[in-house]
C-alpha cells in the first residue's frame, strides 16, 4: 500500500526525470565573429570571456580564457575586432560585489584565429611566453 507522500514523491521524481528531457538542445549563446584575415576565414566564438576558434565540423577548439582568479566573478567586458592584418579581442571579468572592470582580463590579437599575442605593458607577447 502507498501512501500519499510516497505518491508525491514518484510523480515529482517523474516530472524531474521528464524535464531533463527536451526534443532540441539548448539555444548557442555565444558571441560569433567571422572575418577574413590576411586573406584567411577565421570564425570564433565568445563565451563568458572565453573565445574558441570553431573548426569547419563545427566543434570547438579553446584557444583564450581569461587568467585564473579565486573569487567569483562575471563577464564583464568580451569584444572582438579585425582589420586586415590582426583580429583583436578584449576580455575582462569583475568579481562579484566589486565596481570596475576587471579583476582579470586583457586584449589579445591574432593573424589566424590560433596563435594569439598578449598586450603587455604596452608591448604585444605571445601567449605561454615570459612578459619582458
Amino acid at each position: 500500500m502507498q501512501t500519499s507522500s510516497m505518491r508525491w514523491w514518484r510523480s515529482c521524481s517523474l516530472l524531474l526525470l521528464l524535464g531533463g528531457c527536451q526534443a532540441e538542445p539548448p539555444p548557442d549563446t555565444a558571441q560569433h565573429f567571422r572575418a577574413e584575415v590576411q586573406g584567411l576565414p577565421v570564425h570564433l566564438a565568445l563565451d563568458d570571456c572565453e573565445v574558441f576558434r570553431v573548426l569547419p565540423d563545427g566543434r570547438r577548439e579553446r584557444v583564450l580564457t581569461t587568467d585564473f582568479y579565486p573569487m567569483l566573478s562575471v563577464c564583464q567586458r568580451q569584444d572582438v575586432t579585425a582589420d586586415s592584418d590582426y583580429i583583436r579581442v578584449e576580455l575582462g571579468r569583475q568579481a562579484l560585489g566589486a565596481g570596475g572592470c576587471c579583476a582579470t582580463g586583457g586584449t589579445w590579437r591574432s593573424r589566424d584565429g590560433r596563435d594569439w599575442q598578449r598586450r603587455v605593458q604596452g608591448r604585444w607577447v605571445e601567449t605561454g611566453a615570459t612578459p619582458p
